[in-house]
C-alpha cells in the first residue's frame, strides 16, 4: 500500500466565556478489518486549563507516560517537535515503531518545552511565594514577564513556532474550499449558531496552543492553575481557586482531595514554619535597604538574596535540595 503522508495541524479556539477550548486534530483509530490504523478528524470540548495540566504532569522520560499522553491527544500532537513523518495509515507493528521513534525523537525537546512552561507558571501563579509578588494578580506578574530584561522561555518558544490565524470552519483542514454553493445550503441548514466559531488557530504541533491557553487564563478571573499539596501534580480547581487538592486517585481509590488533609497535615506546619523564617530575614534586608539609600552594597545584596531564593525554592520542587539546607542558608543571611 502506498504510503500517503498527513500534513500535521491542530485547529484550537479558546472560550473565555465557557472557559473551555476546542480542540480539532489528526487522530488514529484501530480498524476492524486487519486490526491496523488508519487516520481520521478528530473533535474533543475541554476545560480550560485541563489539556494544559496533563502536559505538565507527563514525565516526558518515561516511555508509558509519553505514550498516555499520545493516546490521549494523539501522536499528530507531537511528532512535528521530532520532525517525524506521519501517514495515513499502518499496520499494528508500523504504528507502535513510529510511536516508539516520535517518542525517542521528542523527548529531549519536549522536556525543555515542558521545564519553560513549569518556569513561567510558577511565577505567574506565585507558586514558589515570591514575596515581592505576592500582592499582583496573575495578569500583572504575566506582565512582568514580558517587560523585564530577562525574558521568558515561552515567548521565545512562541516565536519560533509556527501559528497562523485560520478562517477554514472549525475541524475543518482543507486549503481550497470543494463543496458546492447548493450542497453548503444544505449542510449549513443542521449546523447550531454554536457550532460556528468567528476563527481559530492552526499550528504544526500543540506547543502553541498551551501557550496562548496560559496567557488567556491570566485574563480569567477565578480560574488559576494550582500544584496539589498532596500528590504535587497541576490542576486547576473544579470550583473554588483556593482548593488545595486535585481529584486525582491517590492510593486505596481515593482522591487527593479525601486523603490530602491527613497526609500533609504535618508538613504544612514545617512549612508555615519555615515561611516564617524566610519573611523575618526579608524582612531584615528589605529595611536595612530602606534605611540606607547611600548604600549601593545592602541594595545589591538583597537583588542577590532575591534571586538566590527563587533559585533555592526551584531545587527544593525539584527535589534537589532539602528543606533543611535550604533553613540553614536562611539563616546564614
Amino acid at each position: 500500500m502506498e504510503k500517503i503522508e498527513i500534513l500535521l495541524s491542530n485547529q484550537f479556539y479558546i472560550d473565555k466565556i465557557s472557559k473551555t477550548k476546542l480542540i480539532a486534530y489528526k487522530s488514529f483509530r484501530k480498524t476492524k478489518k486487519d486490526k491496523g490504523y488508519e487516520w481520521y478528524n478528530k473533535r474533543e470540548k475541554l476545560k480550560l486549563g485541563i489539556q494544559l495540566c496533563d502536559f505538565l504532569n507527563t514525565d516526558f522520560h518515561s516511555f508509558e507516560n509519553v505514550k498516555k499522553f499520545i493516546d490521549q491527544y494523539s501522536v499528530s500532537a507531537i511528532a512535528e517537535i521530532g520532525k517525524v513523518p506521519i501517514y495515513t495509515y499502518y499496520t499494528e507493528n508500523e504504528y507502535n515503531e513510529m510511536v516508539k521513534t516520535v517518542i525517542e525523537r521528542t523527548a529531549d525537546k519536549i522536556k525543555k518545552i515542558q521545564k519553560a512552561f513549569i518556569k513561567d507558571i510558577k511565577y505567574i501563579y506565585n507558586l514558589n511565594n515570591l514575596e515581592e509578588v505576592s500582592e499582583l494578580s496573575p495578569a500583572q506578574r504575566l506582565y512582568i514577564l514580558r517587560t523585564r530584561k530577562e525574558k521568558s522561555q515561552l515567548l521565545n518558544i512562541f516565536e519560533h513556532n509556527k501559528i497562523k490565524l485560520c478562517f477554514n470552519n472549525f475541524g475543518d483542514f482543507n486549503q481550497f474550499p470543494i463543496t458546492k454553493e447548493e450542497d453548503a445550503q444544505k449542510i449549513a441548514k443542521f449546523v447550531r449558531d454554536s457550532e460556528t466559531l468567528p476563527y481559530n488557530y492552526l499550528c504544526e504541533n500543540i506547543i502553541p496552543s498551551f501557550i496562548i491557553e496560559l496567557f488567556e487564563l491570566t485574563s480569567i478571573e477565578n480560574i488559576e492553575i494550582k500544584k496539589c499539596k498532596n500528590c504535587g501534580k497541576f490542576f486547576v480547581p473544579e470550583k473554588r481557586s483556593d482548593e488545595l487538592y486535585c481529584n486525582n486517585i491517590f492510593e486505596n481509590d481515593k482522591t487527593c482531595k479525601e486523603v490530602g488533609p491527613f497526609k500533609v497535615k504535618q508538613k504544612l506546619m514545617e512549612e508555615n514554619n519555615d515561611l516564617k523564617v524566610y519573611r523575618n530575614v526579608y524582612q531584615k534586608l528589605l529595611l536595612r535597604t530602606r534605611r540606607n539609600p547611600d548604600n549601593t552594597q545592602y541594595e545589591t545584596e538583597f537583588i542577590a538574596f532575591k534571586k538566590k531564593n527563587a533559585e533555592l525554592k526551584e531545587q527544593i520542587n525539584n527535589g534537589e535540595l532539602s528543606q533543611e539546607e535550604y533553613i540553614n542558608w536562611l539563616n546564614e543571611q
